[in-house]
């Protein structure tokens, strides 16, 4: 993976106009923006897109953050979700809007969307760089030959760089035919730093006053299928009752909260379970700073931010090798470990291998976490897009 601090050309990059586009913005869209923006050849030449400001692509749940005043950043439709908002008209007002600002870079997420295709297409006729930002995989769905091929072309036709996560989402672009020297890395950030200057003096705290139990392996996320939520509670349970004795604390709420929680009723060790329902990224902290250990247990995950979160917070993390992450932020035996989820016992094992280590060990593991995640941050991704817009 290529430095984050590029030598770039001051002149050049003077001239170079970025819009950002996504959904609806969370609080790591925040970060990213402001990483952007704080490239010393960037700064005020950066702008941002918001399409919704309502409940964004995950319908019945709203992550997201209130815009700070102080951003360059506008609402297309302030008041609509992204299940009612006309796409048509998210379009027509997508390209009224790049034509206005007029930038030398435009930052897309993703390709399957008609406003995602508007803004490409401004961009390309225009003469104008088209980015592709993006974490998908070859494993995130059964991928089907012919879309393949559609696929491979479309993304060709309607970019001319991309920006994704790690590893599996190069290979991935590679395989769509799409040219290795005009991908950039560093997409899947947080922002660290919050991260770490909250956690930290928690850390120095007790948990008695919390409601939170001494001792926990924590998962953060929704609580629906594709999370295998269910596959770390049975495993957990199996874990205990071969002795184990950390709690499990679940953060977060979906469509399988009510099936979960009954999952955890009928085992014995009900009370060690809890349920904490969804939190905001500001609330978050609290719960990574008293954790023992994160896993994260999904069966299909593109890339897996709260990994990044977790490794933040200095915790060790167990990891899927379905999580698109794992290759490039878990170092098996430095910083955790990785498990197949479908792999009856395996994640139960690893439960028990991380509470037989001594508190020494646990923390060193979390220090390399820190050191690892300490390279995925904002300001690199604000050096990759500054390494398009020299270009």
């Amino acid at each position: 993976m290529p430095d984050a601090h590029s030598s770039l050309s001051k002149n050049t990059l003077a001239r170079s106009r970025v819009v950002a586009i996504w959904i609806d913005w969370y609080a790591y869209h925040i970060a990213r923006f402001r990483g952007i923006q704080r490239h010393p050849m960037l700064g005020d030449g950066v702008w941002g897109i918001e399409l919704v400001g309502g409940i964004g692509v995950h319908a019945g749940l709203k992550f997201r953050e209130e815009v700070p005043v102080d951003l360059p950043v506008e609402t297309l439709m302030p008041n609509s979700s992204w299940r009612e908002a006309s796409k048509f008209v998210l379009a027509a007002k997508l390209w009224r809007r790049l034509s206005k600002l007029d930038p030398d870079v435009v930052l897309i997420p993703g390709y399957y969307t008609l406003p995602a295709i508007a803004a490409a297409l401004w961009a390309r006729s225009h003469g104008r760089k088209s980015v592709l930002m993006t974490e998908s995989t070859e494993r995130d769905h059964t991928r089907i030959w012919w879309k393949e091929i559609l696929k491979r072309r479309l993304i060709r036709l309607l970019f001319n760089w991309a920006i994704s996560g790690g590893k599996a989402h190069v290979r991935y672009l590679e395989r769509l035919s799409f040219p290795a020297r005009r991908i950039r890395h560093f997409y899947d950030v947080v922002d660290n730093q919050y991260l770490n200057e909250m956690v930290s003096p928690l850390k120095l705290c007790s948990a008695a006053h919390t409601g939170l139990p001494v001792q926990y392996f924590l998962y953060v996320g929704r609580l629906s299928s594709e999370k295998n939520v269910e596959g770390l509670l049975v495993e957990w349970i199996r874990y205990r009752e071969q002795g184990g004795t950390w709690s499990l604390v679940l953060v977060g709420a979906g469509p399988q909260a009510d099936s979960l929680k009954a999952i955890a009723s009928t085992s014995v060790f009900a009370e060690d379970i809890y349920f904490s329902g969804h939190r905001t990224f500001r609330e978050l902290p609290l719960f990574y700073a008293f954790a023992g250990c994160f896993v994260l247990p999904s069966t299909r995950e593109p890339w897996g931010l709260v990994v990044n979160e977790a490794m933040a917070s200095g915790l060790p993390v167990l990891v899927s090798s379905h999580c698109g992450c794992m290759e490039d932020l878990v170092h098996s035996g430095r910083n955790g470990f990785i498990f197949d989820p479908l792999e009856k016992g395996a994640l139960t094992t690893l439960l028990t291998r991380i509470e037989s280590l001594d508190p020494s060990a646990l923390t060193r593991m979390g220090g390399r976490s820190l050191e690892i995640i300490g390279t995925y941050t904002p300001e690199a991704l604000g050096a990759q897009v500054a390494s398009i817009a020299a270009a």
